[in-house]
């Protein structure tokens, strides 16, 4: 594993290392974070607990410091008050002119896991990790959730299309910081999270090509350490390729061949060093009728059709993560982790034969 930098990352090598992507279904933070540093010893990441608190929704979670933003807790509505908005519009950009990074903070409230997890990590592993993981929600699957006081997603409102970028983009300055301060790793890893890229392409998704490519970039260019798209079904992925991305995540158990589709683009991600993680062990109680082997055969399936391209199994593997398909935040904690578990098994069979 090499130190950590962007220009570095032809030469980082994963070799399957298990991860999860964000969210689980605990309600006792100190629970969740112990079972993922003693399950991921390798490449742990800090929990989203969405069933502890609103405030841990993957979109209230980072909407601190967002101008006109309204939550209503006991209803569990979020949205953006278009007049507070353009009222506070001159003072966010004064934040981001002056750097002021302190105001695009995720407080305690908001991300139990970020700050009880440095104190269980450290230890549990005196040493530095290989990887530390963290995640925001990514621009699109922000702007095209959160509404206005209308129920128009604000991505389309021409004042907040900028916010919501910058907004991701700080937010994930800030935690790449706060990671950094808060546990030692030789690599960190932010995952911008984007479940809706599912609909571009659709009428539902009114952006182009450029305008997405756009969007993640900026988010991108933000941080200095390595960064990740989570998307978890089908989508173009043309478009996540053409980002300066270093790891695409990916629901390989329901939609991987839709990847292999690619192989042009994913030859030169791979050339350029980027890293496929493979969502491979489901989200769902499809996991209880798999095991290690299984999941594996269905892994090499995926290798194959990229092999027959021309894409070598050996080169992928090295340049690849292993993941769940998709965050846990909504199950049982026992089924998710099962998943977990599970992930693990997989990598390990993973690296023993091939790595």
């Amino acid at each position: 594993m090499c130190a950590n930098s962007k220009d570095s990352t032809n030469r980082l090598a994963p070799n399957a290392l298990p991860t999860g992507i964000g969210s689980m279904p605990h309600k006792d933070t100190e629970t969740a974070c112990r079972f993922i540093s003693e399950t991921l010893t390798v490449a742990p990441f800090w929990p989203q607990l969405p069933q502890r608190a609103f405030r841990e929704n993957m979109y209230v979670q980072y909407s601190e410091g967002f101008p006109g933003f309204q939550t209503d807790e006991g209803e569990k509505r979020m949205w953006v008050d278009s007049a507070i908005l353009m009222q506070d519009l001159e003072a966010f950009y004064e934040k981001i002119i002056s750097n002021d990074l302190d105001s695009f903070a995720i407080s305690r409230g908001y991300a139990e896991g970020l700050y009880e997890m440095p104190d269980i990590l450290r230890a549990r592993h005196p040493e530095p990790l290989m990887i530390y993981k963290g995640q925001v929600t990514g621009p699109v699957s922000m702007g095209l959730t959160v509404t206005d006081e209308n129920r128009r997603a604000i991505i389309y409102n021409e004042a907040a299309e900028d916010v919501v970028v910058k907004m991701v983009a700080w937010k994930a300055k800030w935690l790449e910081r706060r990671m950094k301060n808060d546990v030692p790793a030789e690599t960190y890893l932010i995952f911008f999270d984007e479940p809706y890229m599912v609909s571009f392409g659709s009428a539902y998704l009114n952006m182009t090509h450029e305008q997405v490519v756009g969007y993640l970039n900026e988010c991108f260019e933000a941080v200095t350490c390595l960064t990740g798209v989570h998307c978890c079904g089908n989508t173009d992925w043309s478009v996540i390729l053409d980002t300066s991305v270093d790891v695409v995540n990916f629901d390989a158990f329901e939609f991987g061949v839709g990847l292999t589709l690619y192989d042009q683009q994913v030859r030169k991600f791979l050339d350029r060093g980027g890293i496929l993680a493979w969502g491979i062990v489901p989200t769902s109680e499809a996991v209880l009728e798999e095991d290690f082997k299984s999941l594996t055969k269905r892994l090499e399936g995926l290798l194959d059709r990229l092999e027959e391209k021309g894409i070598p199994r050996e080169k992928v593997l090295k340049q690849s993560m292993i993941t769940p398909s998709c965050g846990t935040g909504s199950l049982p904690v026992p089924l998710a982790e099962e998943i977990f578990t599970k992930t693990v098994e997989v990598s390990k069979h993973v690296q023993d034969k091939y790595l």
